[in-house]
């Protein structure tokens, strides 16, 4: 990040100072700036600088230490200076003197100074203590005449001790002020540019104005909406497509409030929840503490930067704080009620928009709820009363439920796997909520107990520890569970137990109702579908979508026609049924007028997809784009998705992985994007195997396993994995089994690319072809336009393919009216093999080799296999040389 863009005066400065060190000339450095200005980055680069010319240099940041800091980061210069010599030895002696030992320092880097020219860096230097602020006070003007130069940099504070007295004396009397100020227009832009590689257009520049122009808090925006998918770069452009925070803004505020006095945090947080302006007297009477002690909280708020006051009323410097804060869903600071349970700091903020994850306990004062900001904050609870979610979506998943089980008797199987699959790709909240709905339904004891011990082992993969025991040890305590069940459970929990850093199991968190879906989230109903789907229970995912439609008409409760629509696109997708997903995605888009804006992003996402596969990016683009700017949290996986298969089919494929994935730059994928799209991993190997990314490719793979361990009986994640292992390592096999597993998952379409993949990593020329033509089936039975035109064209060069190439005029019936596939099912047929047989051998779906042979019997007037044998032997034997060709691909 360039960080120094319009600092180049600074730059300049320091420079020369740098080039007197060199000469032989001592001197100090005070940086003076307020909150995130770049002091760090300042004294970062100016010390690579020092190094560059030739310069030791020590650096260190302050704190409260028994040890004196600048004596210790000079006691380290004088080892590495003059290392064995008795007189630096003897500084490390315990009990010295520190007046002593300051004065014996000085006296030894001065001579080890003029041997090598010293750079001493010293950042926070507001945080010294008394006797490290008086070793600073005596070095500096001591090695003024020595080449020393010293580097500190300090937020402002009050100057109400003796080690402040120390630095402003420093830096009135001996030192070279530098004050860092919010840099102009142009440095902000530049500062943009820096962050994200790219040139900012007007969106990125409104955030870097909410952002005050602030360097460290428009990197924490920046890299959330980057995160988040909300970024998008095209032709050299950045642009931001969402008008809202994205939540991973709300880690990095809490990483900076940590950073903060208590009092300041908690100043900030009851601010927060006013509004970007506030008055004074509204913050006052929330925090506790006497009106001197928020007085003094507030002008350190102004003094460092984060605050402006105007009178009575007090100002985010930064709207972006005020408006991460606002929602950051932080508990009210009121005093508890006597004993309570004790409310947490300001500085614990939770994601924005998630519902309370801790309950109203007996102990707690009614309405006050307790909040922790541990990974896994929502936990079940024994003690709430049942009651369903403020949202009604507790019902319409519970309706959903009952129809599945009334369906089939798999069904409990399939909604614990599902919830395993969703609580293992990080969304353990939503699956919990989920479970608490079908647990609250008289379940035998056996189903409960199969639900919780696959939900455990989702959560626990997750890190979701406390959520885990607070199930598990719900459904031990059912007196019916039978003792295999209970041994499984017992298992579980101890294996869970150890986890928690040796709590105990009555410290676990209890069981809870969950209290309904938070404002700007999906219903989760919605949840619930997509964790069918992902588990390869399309038939399922569809009937609930069936028992929600009705449902469907109320916005305000359990979504739109137009969410309903996005998602059944979804599945249809998946399934290959690409002209159906289409038509239903489009028919979402007309019913989006009576609904909300962001519950037509599902089908956007869709239409998008299926544009890339036509090879229309102009639509695949407009779509994208207008999805992104109306995507929640709850869409990030699938926008991520999207927006990276656009970059692949435009020909950018670094761009392509290292928006998903990026080892060097700690970009970690989510791995409900590696759940929900089991052709992710193989395209990013692809990807990163073009653009020579080569720890990419290897991480995808390493996901796409960890991924399918975490869930064996879901096909389609097994098949992802080792598809991606097989484009890594050029494994034909890999790349068939892969193929298998998707076709026997319903996912025609990943299972031909599996095939186009094998066709391409095989050495035989016959086989390939034979390959490349059931990839050609696939992609037709799919409608993917645009895969199918590049395997046909990569056929047509090939001089061992023999399938008839499509023309106008085909006659509608009689042999030569019958496509390249269907004649692929015929032969199959003929050497008498069944339909489920043809279908693996040549990676179709029963179905579709079922209805090929439906049109063959039409178009040739037949009605039974041995009525097509003869057919078949009769066209052969007045074309011996086509027999001739295609016997070497039968062989291969």
């Amino acid at each position: 990040m360039n960080r120094m863009a319009g600092r180049g005066q600074e730059l300049s400065s320091l420079g020369e100072l740098l080039d007197a060190t060199m000469r032989g000339s001592g001197g100090c450095v005070v940086v003076d700036g307020p909150f995130g200005i770049g002091k760090t980055h300042l004294l970062k680069v100016t010390g690579l600088e020092a190094a560059a010319r030739g310069l030791t240099v020590v650096a260190g940041r302050a704190s409260v230490t028994d040890q004196p800091v600048p004596v210790h980061l000079l006691v380290n210069f004088l080892r590495h200076a003059m290392p064995g010599e008795a007189a630096v030895e003897q500084l490390a002696l315990p009990g010295a003197n520190p007046f002593w030992l300051i004065d014996r320092v000085g006296d030894l880097v001065e001579v080890a100074a003029r041997r090598r020219p010293l750079v001493v860096a010293l950042d926070d230097a507001q945080r010294i203590d008394d006797v490290s602020a008086l070793a600073l006070r005596g070095l500096v003007p001591r090695l003024a005449s020595s080449p020393v130069l010293w580097l500190l940099a300090r937020r402002p504070v009050a100057a109400g001790s003796i080690a402040q007295h120390a630095v402003d004396w420093l830096a009135e009397h001996v030192a070279v002020r530098v004050r860092l100020r919010e840099p102009g227009e142009e440095a902000v832009a530049d500062l943009c540019a820096g962050i994200l590689g790219a040139r900012p257009d007007a969106s990125v520049l409104r955030w870097a104005a909410r952002c005050g122009g602030n360097p460290k808090v428009m990197e924490i925006v920046f890299s959330a909406f980057i995160k988040a998918g909300q970024m998008i770069i095209v032709d050299g452009a950045a642009s931001v497509v969402s008008d809202e925070l994205p939540d991973g803004v709300l880690a990095g505020v809490r990483a900076l409030l940590e950073e903060l006095p208590p009092s300041l945090r908690r100043l900030l947080a009851a601010g927060g929840r006013h509004g970007h302006t506030f008055p004074v007297d509204r913050v006052t009477g929330l925090l506790d503490g006497s009106a001197a002690d928020v007085s003094a909280a507030i002008d350190e708020a102004v003094r460092v930067g984060l605050i402006r006051r105007d009178g009575a009323e007090l100002t985010f410097a930064h709207p972006v704080l005020g408006e991460a804060l606002r929602h950051a869903a932080y508990p009210e600071p009121e005093r508890a009620a006597p004993g309570s349970a004790p409310a947490p700091a300001a500085g614990d903020p939770v994601r924005r928009g998630r519902p309370d994850p801790r309950p109203v306990t007996p102990h707690s004062p009614a309405g006050v709820r307790v909040t922790r900001s541990a990974p896994d904050a929502a936990t079940p609870a024994a003690t709430a009363e049942p009651r369903s979610g403020r949202c009604g979506c507790d019902e319409v998943v519970a309706a959903a439920v009952s129809h599945l089980e009334n369906r089939s008797a798999e069904a409990p199987r399939a909604l614990a796997r599902a919830l395993r699959l969703l609580a293992g790709a990080g969304r353990a909240a939503e699956a919990g909520r989920l479970a608490e709905v079908i647990l609250r339904r008289d379940l035998p004891a056996d189903v409960e107990a199969q639900l919780v011990l696959e939900l455990g082992h989702g959560m626990r993969a997750a890190g979701s520890h406390r959520l885990a025991a607070g199930f598990l040890r719900r459904t031990q305590a059912r007196h019916d569970v039978c003792e295999l069940d209970r041994a499984k459970l017992d298992r579980a929990l101890a294996d869970t137990t150890k986890h928690l850093g040796g709590a105990s199991l009555a410290e676990a968190e209890p069981w809870h109702q969950s209290p309904g879906c938070a404002p700007g989230r999906r219903p989760l109903w919605t949840w619930l579908v997509r964790a069918l789907g992902a588990a390869d229970q399309l038939d399922e995912a569809q009937a609930v979508l069936a028992t929600v439609r009705p449902l469907a008409q109320e916005p305000c409760h359990t979504g739109s026609e137009s969410l309903w629509r996005g998602h059944r696109a979804e599945l249809l997708a998946a399934a290959g049924r690409l002209d159906e997903a289409r038509a239903e995605a489009e028919a979402a888009l007309r019913a989006a007028d009576h609904s909300r804006p962001a519950d037509c992003v599902p089908a956007r996402l869709v239409l998008a997809h299926l544009s890339v596969h036509h090879g229309d990016l102009a639509t695949a683009s407009d779509q994208l784009r207008t999805a992104e700017r109306l995507a929640s949290a709850d869409d990030s996986a699938r926008t991520d998705w999207a927006l990276a298969r656009f970059h692949a089919a435009s020909g950018r494929p670094a761009m392509m992985v290292q928006t998903l994935i990026n080892v060097a730059g700690q970009v970690v994928p989510d791995p409900l994007l590696f759940t929900e799209a089991p052709a992710a991993a193989a395209t990013l190997v692809r990807q990163a195997r073009r653009a020579g990314l080569d720890a990419e490719a290897e991480r995808a793979v390493e996901v796409a396993r960890r991924v399918a361990r975490g869930n064996p009986f879901v096909q389609s994640l097994a098949a992802a994995a080792e598809h991606a292992a097989g484009l890594l390592r050029d494994d034909p096999a890999a790349l068939l089994r892969a193929a298998d597993l998707h076709r026997l998952a319903g996912r025609t379409l990943a299972a031909a690319g599996a095939v186009e993949d094998a066709a391409r990593s095989t050495r035989d020329r016959a086989e390939a072809t034979r390959l490349l033509e059931a990839a050609t089936d696939g992609y037709r039975e799919c409608g993917a336009r645009r895969d199918l035109e590049r395997v046909e064209a990569e056929l047509r060069v090939l001089p061992a393919h023999n399938v008839r190439p499509l023309v106008p005029d085909r006659p509608r019936s009689g042999w030569e009216s019958l496509t390249s596939a269907e004649l692929r099912v015929v032969r199959a047929i003929v050497d008498g093999m069944t339909n489920r047989e043809a279908a693996s051998s040549l990676f179709l779906s029963p179905h579709t080799v079922d209805s090929h042979l439906r049109r063959v019997f039409s178009k040739l007037d037949i009605n039974s296999r041995v009525e097509l044998t003869r057919c078949f032997i009769a066209h052969e034997a007045v074309r011996p040389a086509l027999a001739t060709t295609r016997q070497p691909a039968s062989a291969g």
